[in-house]
């Protein structure tokens, strides 16, 4: 009984290939469907794919551009007040006490 599952299981996967191998559907075979498929989203051309390295590493680029602007802090104000101002501030403030 175990020899004939295996036969027919066989036979199944067999019909199976040589109907997509040989079956087409929309001028192609499922198989050539799945190859061109395959080869455009999984495997593309290595022109592409130093493209999309190259899109990807200027990405990168500017969002750490962008980071460091965001993390700059303005500088603070410089004082325009002169010795002669901040000597007259200590002094009325030595009389208030």
């Amino acid at each position: 009984m175990g020899f004939l599952k295996f036969l027919v299981w066989t036979a199944c996967a067999v019909g199976l290939g040589v109907f997509l191998a040989t079956v087409e559907l929309g001028g192609r075979t499922p198989v050539e469907l799945v190859q061109r498929t395959w080869k455009r989203n999984v495997q593309p051309p290595r022109v592409e794919r130093m493209k999309n390295g190259l899109t990807d590493a200027l990405d990168e680029a500017e969002n750490a551009v962008k980071r460091t602007t965001k993390q700059a802090v303005p500088a603070a104000p410089r004082e325009r007040i002169t010795h002669e101002d901040r000597a007259a501030i200590d002094r009325n403030i030595a009389q208030k006490k």
